[in-house]
C-alpha cells in the first residue's frame, strides 16, 4: 500500500470532520458523534500537529477553545460539547477521569509544537483547577487517583479504582504542564505520580510489595510475575487485564519499567493487530456478568468486539508509537502497514472498531480517530513527532 495514498485518506477524513468549533470525533453523522469530545479531539489533533498541516492545527485550537470554554468551576473538563444545542456533557454513568489530562496534554504540545502559548496564557487557571481537582481524587493522598466504574474512554469496560492509563495520562500532564510553565510543584507532583505508578503495577520477577494494597500485589505474584503493567486493582484486588492503551501511553511517557519484555509479550501471543483488552472475556467468565450490566444504550461489548477484545486502529497507533520507540523503525511498519488494512477496508470506512477475530468493521464509520492512529503512527516514523522528550 502507497503510504502517501494511505494518508491522504485519513487526512481527509480529518478535514470532512472539521467544524468551527472543532473536530467532530466522525465525519458522519451518527448518534452523538457530531460533538467536539475531549479524548477524540485530542487525539485528533496531536494528528494534525504531525501532518504541520496548518488548517488542521487551527482546527484542534478551536477544539481546545472550546472545550475550554466548558470546563466547570470545579475543573472538570468536558466530555464532549454538543455542537448545534451547545449542551455539554460530563460524563454519562459516570464521570469522566481522563478527560482534564488529555485538554492538558493537548494544550501543551500544541503551544510546544506551534510556538503560540496564547492558549497557555488564557487557560492557565484552569489548568491549576484540573490539577487540584485530580489531587482530590487521590481520596488517600498516594499520588493515584481513583476511577470510577465507566469513567474513562472504556466506558462500557470492567475497569475500576486505580486504572492504570488515567494513572499515566495524569503524569503526563503534570509533566507536560511542569515544563511549559516551569512550575516546579507540578515537576514534584509528576515525579511522585510516575514513582507511584511503577510501585503498584509493577509486577514483574524481581519487583518489592511496595504500594497502595501490598497484600494484593503479594497475591498476584506468587501466580507468576507479568511483563506487562495491569490494567486497574482496586481494594478487592488486581485486574490484571493487559491494556494496549494504558501500557502504549505508559512506554511512550517513559513510565514503563518493561517497555521491551512487554513488546515481546504481545508479540509472543501473536496480538496483532492489538486487541484493546486482553484477554478477552468470555460469557462463562464471572466478570461476563459485570460486563453486561455495564451499558447505557445497546450492549456492544460481545467476545472479540468493542473493548472487550474489540481491535481499534486508533490504540494500535499509540501501540506502533511504542514499538518505534523501543523496536524502531521496522516493527512499527508493521503495526501501521496492519491499521492501513483495517482503515482500508469497505473502500476506506476508516470503522472505529473492528471484530478481534473476523476483523469485520463493529463500530461508527468515518472515524477521526482511527484516521488519526494511522497519522500519528505514519508521521512519527518518516516525518519524526513525540509526545514528550
Amino acid at each position: 500500500m502507497d503510504i502517501q495514498i494511505a494518508n491522504e485518506k485519513a487526512t481527509e477524513v480529518l478535514r470532512l470532520a472539521s467544524h468551527p468549533m472543532g473536530f467532530l470525533a466522525s465525519a458522519v453523522g451518527k448518534d452523538n458523534y457530531q460533538r467536539i469530545w475531549a479524548r477524540d479531539g485530542v487525539i485528533t489533533g496531536l494528528a494534525a500537529l504531525a501532518s504541520r498541516d496548518l488548517d488542521l492545527i487551527a482546527t484542534f485550537k478551536a477544539t481546545m477553545e472550546t472545550l475550554g470554554a466548558h470546563i466547570s468551576p470545579q475543573g472538570h473538563v468536558p466530555s464532549n460539547v454538543d455542537i448545534n444545542s451547545g449542551d455539554v456533557s460530563y460524563g454519562g454513568l459516570a464521570g469522566r477521569a481522563d478527560t482534564g489530562s488529555w485538554w492538558i496534554i493537548g494544550m501543551c504540545l500544541y503551544s510546544k509544537y506551534t510556538g503560540d502559548r496564547s492558549l497557555l496564557v488564557k487557560y492557565k487557571s484552569e489548568i491549576q483547577g484540573i490539577h487540584d481537582l485530580y489531587q482530590a481524587w487521590e481520596y488517600n493522598n498516594k499520588n493515584l487517583i481513583y476511577v470510577p466504574l465507566a469513567g474513562d474512554w472504556a466506558d462500557e469496560y470492567i475497569l475500576s479504582g486505580y486504572v492504570l492509563y488515567d494513572q499515566v495520562l495524569r503524569f503526563a500532564s503534570l509533566k507536560l504542564s511542569s515544563e511549559a510553565f516551569e512550575n516546579a510543584t507540578w515537576a514534584l507532583k509528576a515525579e511522585n505520580v510516575y514513582t507511584s505508578i511503577r510501585d503498584n503495577f509493577d509486577l514483574s520477577k524481581g519487583s518489592n510489595l511496595a504500594g497502595i494494597h501490598p497484600s494484593a500485589k503479594k497475591k498476584e505474584l506468587e501466580k507468576g510475575s507479568i511483563p506487562y503493567l495491569p490494567a486497574s486493582f482496586n481494594p478487592a484486588g488486581y485486574q490484571n487485564y493487559f491494556d494496549a492503551l494504558g501500557n502504549a501511553l505508559a512506554i511512550i511517557f517513559r513510565i514503563h519499567p518493561n517497555a521491551h519484555a512487554c513488546l515481546d509479550w504481545v508479540e509472543s501471543r501473536q496480538l496483532n493487530p492489538i486487541p484493546a483488552f486482553y484477554p478477552t472475556i468470555l460469557p462463562e467468565h464471572p466478570d461476563y456478568h459485570l460486563l453486561q450490566q455495564n451499558y447505557r444504550f445497546d450492549f456492544r461489548n460481545h467476545p472479540h468486539e468493542f473493548h472487550n477484545g474489540g481491535i481499534w486502529p486508533m490504540v494500535n497507533g499509540f501501540w506502533g508509537m511504542a514499538s518505534l520507540l523501543i523496536k524502531g523503525k521496522q516493527e512499527a511498519e508493521q503495526v501501521l502497514g496492519r491499521i492501513i488494512g483495517l482503515n482500508s477496508l469497505e473502500n476506506w470506512d476508516f470503522n472505529e472498531c473492528f471484530h478481534g477475530v473476523s476483523s469485520l468493521p463493529c463500530g461508527v464509520k468515518a472515524c477521526t480517530w482511527s484516521a488519526a492512529g494511522q497519522l500519528l503512527l505514519s508521521h512519527s516514523i518518516y516525518k519524526g513527532f513525540y509526545l514528550i522528550d
